[in-house]
């Protein structure tokens, strides 16, 4: 696959596709972990595809296009009633 406008971002389109392709990928291509190497051979950008919980603190990584933040919970639902 050859893509002429490989020097060009992404159109807010085409990340969108890009996203929903990754989602594809990871649920039926990773099976433990992926380890790879892309981009330009003089600037590679090393990127690791893996099913164990992720190094530092969860909420460093996002999820594209959800909003991540969680609902404050209500006093009255914490102690049951």
């Amino acid at each position: 696959m050859h893509n002429e406008r490989i020097d060009e971002p992404l159109s807010d389109e085409e990340l969108k596709l890009f996203i929903q392709y990754l989602h594809r990928f990871a649920n039926h291509d990773v099976d433990i972990f992926l380890s790879m190497e892309v981009g330009y051979p003089e600037h590679p950008v090393y990127v690791v595809f893996g099913r164990d919980y992720p190094p530092g603190d969860a909420s460093d990584y996002r999820r594209p296009f959800t909003d991540r933040r969680q609902p404050t919970p209500t006093p009255d639902l914490i102690d049951g009633g």
